[in-house]
């Protein structure tokens, strides 16, 4: 009995010491050590962009800028980017009212490609 009391004294302050040993330590005494460098990830690049946010604009924008030319008959307008461009004809005293209803529909630019007569 006193031999495995022993023995187990013997085994445990062993693992002791190999566990302490080993754990923390962080200085490098061996001047034959390599370091490793990792390159970073290369970013994904099958990464498809999210939809453009103009469709929606462009299609409420061209409801408001149909509405605004349907009474110039000869005038009409087409939608791109937010951007309203108006072509046809339509006489000098109409221009202003169809340009106020046209910006009325708060476009980033009016392309007036209008022929005044």
């Amino acid at each position: 009995m006193k031999h495995s009391k022993t023995l187990l004294l013997s085994v445990a302050v062993a693992t002791s010491v190999t566990l302490f040993s080993c754990k923390g330590n962080n200085t490098n005494n061996n001047a034959d050590t390599t370091t490793t460098t990792v390159a970073p990830e290369a970013p994904d690049t099958n990464t498809t962009p999210p939809p453009p946010v103009e469709a929606a604009v462009d299609d409420s924008l061209t409801t408001k800028a149909n509405d605004a030319v349907k009474d110039y008959p000869g005038v009409t307008a087409s939608v791109s980017n937010g951007e309203v461009t108006l072509t046809g004809e339509i006489s000098k005293a109409k221009l202003p009212k169809l340009l106020q209803a046209v910006n009325a529909t708060n476009p980033k630019k009016v392309n007036n490609q209008l022929t005044v007569k």
